[in-house]
Formats: structure tokens, C-alpha cells, sequence
């Protein structure tokens, strides 16, 4: 034996050996320590360390010798590159969404980065430079519409980006704001910049429509609109204590008795009642699924569920919101179609995923040679989709 190599956690537990972002930087790195009091020879420690300060601030408190960083590494190839150059800054950020992990262990994908959509491809080399630059113009500044922007300017062609809100990121930007998606910020920050150093122009509070583009006379227009909340089809969602989970992340009221109707297959739901309960909510779950976002991993789900048990959260499986009627909740077993409720709650929150807003494309359609509809405006999916697709159609742009 060389050296010890140290993990926490197992396959399906809380934590995982693959820890989320629910649990914080090298956690568990302390116990490391302590098991290392019993050998003389190195330690390496591994488990969320996702950038290089963390991993110097593991072997400066003495906690290990060596540490392991893969996530980080997966996102950001050059991060060591970087880290020896001074320029750690730089570095693509891993947000630990877990897709590395899912796509191909769970979902039996090809191999995937949410955040660097090279990853997978390294056999193919880098998007060449072009010979002929076109003018690109990107409406929406969610991860589809920086992610394509960005990566058109790095080929060579000339980008605008129009955003109507006074900000980047789109719906990743409100889901950044729930406690255990907060890295997400770090990865809208590194795409702000990366756009401002190739010299993307771009626009905020710009509410594009279509004579304003058809007069801007780009070659390409990459419409990148994002997607609106879905509501469920049930009674009473028009009273003031209904809410949209966008709503919620964007700071509106809630009382203290919460109920969330997921109607997600994604962390939407879990992460807006974690972010809930961590308040002080008393937070119930309602799914009409087996298991509550049923397209969030295996090595992801339990640390989300385990706090949230710990924090008072409860979960009513089998079941779909028929009508709110003032504090009473009419639900049903999706099953059997039993009737049952809810009573005394304050604040109903609809986390029901989400309808493309797609309206500014089928206006261009047939009126711009070069035309194309990106991320959730095509569909609402993770955000390993929305960056791959981004990286597809940057890579026709010949």
C-alpha cells in the first residue's frame, strides 16, 4: 500500500460518495484527518471539492496530503493549467449538477458535462475557427443563448445578445437562488465574463419582438425565449395564496404551512421545498410519482431528502392537486382517483415545469433565411440539454 484514498458515503445514501451541492465544500474532510492519525502514510482526500482553494484550504488545515478533484476537472480540463498560471478565476466552474454521473450510469446516455459541452467529444478537437464570419444575433440570455453565443464568438463569427430582464442566466438565475442550487450564480458569472472577453454586444432590458429583429438584418437569429411556468389543471389557482415556485425563489410571501405540487420530473420541485423548509417552512410535497423528481439521480435524491426530513418536510406520494379551495387542499390518488385533503395550509406552491415560449420564433419563421429555436423555447429540459444543443448548432454555423 502507497497511499489511502478517502470517501464518504455509498450508492443511494445521504451523502452519496458522489456528494451534491447539498452538502458543502470538502465536508468531510475533518474525518479524513482523524483517519489519518492511524497510518503513517499519505492520505487523499476526495468528496465536493469542486475548485482549487478548496483543495489548498484541505491540505492547509493539515487535513490530508493529497487531495482528489474530478467533477472540477471534467468541467474545466485546464484547471490545474490555470491554477499554476494564477489564473483560477478563469476556470470553467463545476456547479455539480451531477449530469457527469446521471447520464451515463443512470440514464445510459453518452457521457456528458452540463456545464462544457466538449466534454464527450474530445476525440472530435475544438470548433475550428471559420473562414467566413457571419452576423449572429441571440435573443435570450439563459444558458442556451450565452452558451451559444459565447461559442459562436470563439469561432469567429460577430454576436449580439439581446436579454429583456437587466441580468444573464434566465431561469438558471431564479433557480440559483434556492439554497442548494447557490453555485449556480458561479457558472452565470463565468459565462458574463467569458462573453464580455470575446466581445459579444450585450443588450439588457431589450424585449425583442419581431420587427425589431427582421431590422436588425442579422444572417443568423437563434431565438432562445425560455419557457413560462405550466399550471396544473385544477380549480382555485387564481387566488392569492396560489404561487408559482418561480414566484417563490423570486421572493414573494409565504406563509408558514406550505404545500408543493410537483408536477416536475427535475430537482425544480425538491429544490424549492428544501429552499422552504431551510426557512422555517413547515413544507409538504405533493407527487403524483412514485418518487419525487424522478430525473434526479440516485447519488443526488438522498441528501436532498435527508435534510429535508430532518428539517420537518413531508412527502404524499400517488397524488395530484385537484382544487384549492382558501386553506383546504383537494387532492387525489392518481391511482385509485381517491379523494382526500389538505387543511389549514397557507401558501400552495406550483412547481409544474414549464411551457416553451416560443411565440418570437414562429413570427420569424419563413421570414429569416437562417432561423433557429434553442434550450427550453424548444423544450424545458436539464441544463446539460440546453448546452449541448448549443454546442450542435454552433458547430453547423460553417
Amino acid at each position: 500500500v502507497d497511499y489511502f484514498s478517502l470517501d464518504v458515503g455509498n450508492n443511494w445514501g445521504a451523502p452519496s460518495y458522489v456528494a451534491p451541492n447539498t452538502y458543502g465544500p470538502a465536508q468531510w474532510a475533518a474525518l479524513c484527518a482523524e483517519a489519518g492519525t492511524a497510518t503513517d502514510l499519505p492520505i487523499l482526500y476526495a468528496g465536493r471539492v469542486g475548485d482549487v482553494a478548496t483543495a489548498r484550504q484541505v491540505i492547509a488545515d493539515g487535513h490530508a496530503d493529497l487531495v482528489g478533484v474530478v467533477r472540477a476537472l471534467i468541467a474545466e480540463p485546464r484547471l490545474l493549467e490555470l491554477a499554476k498560471q494564477g489564473e483560477e478565476g478563469n476556470a470553467r466552474p463545476c456547479i455539480g449538477v451531477q449530469d457527469c454521473l446521471s447520464r451515463r450510469v443512470v440514464e445510459h446516455l453518452p457521457f456528458a458535462c452540463a456545464v462544457n459541452p466538449h466534454v464527450g467529444r474530445e476525440h472530435e478537437g475544438p470548433l475550428p475557427r471559420v473562414e467566413q464570419a457571419r452576423s449572429i444575433l441571440v435573443i435570450g440570455g439563459g444558458p442556451a443563448g450565452t452558451e451559444v453565443a459565447a461559442l459562436a464568438a470563439e469561432r469567429g463569427h460577430r454576436v449580439q445578445l439581446w436579454e429583456r430582464d437587466d441580468h444573464l442566466g434566465g431561469q438558471l438565475a431564479v433557480a440559483a437562488r434556492a439554497r442548494m442550487n447557490a453555485p449556480y450564480a458561479d457558472w452565470i458569472g463565468w459565462q458574463a465574463r467569458r462573453l464580455d472577453a470575446l466581445g459579444v454586444e450585450v443588450r439588457f432590458g431589450v424585449d425583442a419582438d419581431e420587427t425589431a429583429v427582421l431590422e436588425e438584418g442579422t444572417d443568423v437569429v437563434v431565438v432562445a425565449t425560455g419557457a413560462s411556468p405550466r399550471l396544473p389543471d385544477a380549480d382555485g389557482l387564481d387566488q392569492p395564496h396560489v404561487l408559482t415556485a418561480v414566484d417563490v425563489l423570486q421572493g414573494a410571501g409565504v406563509g408558514h404551512r406550505v404545500v408543493v405540487i410537483a408536477e416536475d420530473d427535475r430537482p425544480v420541485p425538491l429544490a424549492v421545498a428544501d429552499h422552504l423548509a431551510g426557512a422555517g417552512h413547515a413544507v409538504t410535497v405533493v407527487h403524483g410519482s412514485p418518487d419525487p423528481s424522478p430525473l434526479t439521480n440516485k447519488y443526488t435524491i438522498g441528501g436532498i431528502l435527508a435534510r429535508l426530513d430532518a428539517e420537518g418536510g413531508r412527502l404524499v406520494p400517488h397524488a395530484r392537486l385537484v382544487a384549492v379551495d382558501g386553506p383546504t387542499v383537494h387532492l387525489a390518488n392518481v391511482y385509485s382517483g381517491r379523494p382526500f385533503q389538505l387543511d389549514d395550509v397557507d401558501t400552495v406552491v406550483l412547481a409544474c415545469g414549464a411551457v416553451p415560449r416560443a411565440g418570437l420564433h414562429t413570427a420569424l419563421r419563413g421570414r429569416v433565411s437562417s432561423l433557429h429555436l434553442l434550450g427550453d423555447a424548444f423544450a424545458p429540459r436539464r441544463l446539460v440539454a440546453a448546452t449541448r444543443q448549443a454546442f450542435a448548432l454552433v458547430a453547423g454555423l460553417d
